[in-house]
């Protein structure tokens, strides 16, 4: 069962009960994008692209939202176009492990491609947008476009690239090492999308645990080292919200590589 709000699923049914307006509304938005270059219509022209869109529901999942569950079939992908997206594996002892975070232009549920069901439950690690591409439609446009199945490929390889650096990176070393080689790629991804910005938004003990193969009670404990030897300053009040000193924590990468 897929995470999807009410309403959106892209049909020609769903469209005709909305009107055209929010035809158009999509037609605007796939040609503003800012992460097409890198996502799956990439090379479309114009022309194809405003015959795609009106079909491409997007949509706004809160923090801890799932969009899709292991073993669901969503007959689509999913394109993210803000925020950060896990993917959670469940044990056999009820626990489970966050094996990958999903950001801006990547696509999810690529198993759907191959008729098979969903390896993970996605779900928002912050509020993300995304657009939810319908398979059929998927599956057509790749008919005729050899560029797309090139695309689809990166993608898998992208993945498989970024299985390899969070093995080394999160499963591997001191939990101190973890933990400053994942909120440095926190602030790095968070400079590409908002450069502006200047602060991170940090998941509960819970996840980053799941992350990183800690405890909860050790990832906090961490995180109060950090904070007082100045690698992290809170945003405004708690801990949810804070500012990175990137340099300090890529000398404590390197000094424990």
């Amino acid at each position: 069962m897929t995470g999807l709000p009410a309403g959106q699923d892209g049909t020609i049914d769903s469209l005709s009960k909305n009107g055209g307006a929010v035809c158009e509304g999509r037609i605007a938005r796939c040609r503003a994008c800012v992460v097409r270059q890198n996502a799956l219509f990439v090379h479309l022209s114009p022309e194809e692209l405003d015959q795609i869109a009106p079909s491409v529901p997007d949509f706004i999942a809160p923090a801890g939202q799932p969009l899709y569950h292991a073993e669901d079939r969503p007959n689509a992908l999913f394109i993210i176009r803000r925020g950060i997206v896990k993917q959670e594996l469940y044990l056999p002892d009820g626990s489970y492990r966050i094996v990958r975070l999903a950001r801006r232009s990547d696509l999810l549920a690529l198993e759907a491609l191959l008729d098979t069901p969903c390896d993970h439950t996605a779900i928002a690690l912050t509020e993300v947008e995304v657009c939810r591409v319908p398979l059929p439609m998927v599956r057509k446009a790749m008919e005729n476009r050899e560029w797309m199945a090139t695309q689809m490929i990166h993608h898998w390889h992208q993945a498989v690239q970024r299985a390899d650096g969070w093995l080394k990176n999160y499963s591997m070393g001191s939990g101190r090492r973890r933990l400053a080689c994942f909120l440095s790629d926190l602030a790095c991804w968070a400079a590409k999308e908002t450069p502006a910005q200047g602060w991170i938004e940090l998941p509960s003990r819970n996840d980053m645990g799941a992350i990183l193969g800690i405890t909860k009670e050790t990832a906090s404990r961490l995180l109060g080292d950090f904070r007082g030897s100045g690698l992290i300053r809170p945003q405004g009040q708690g801990m949810r919200y804070v500012h990175v000193d990137r340099a300090g924590l890529t000398q404590i990468i390197a000094a424990d590589s």
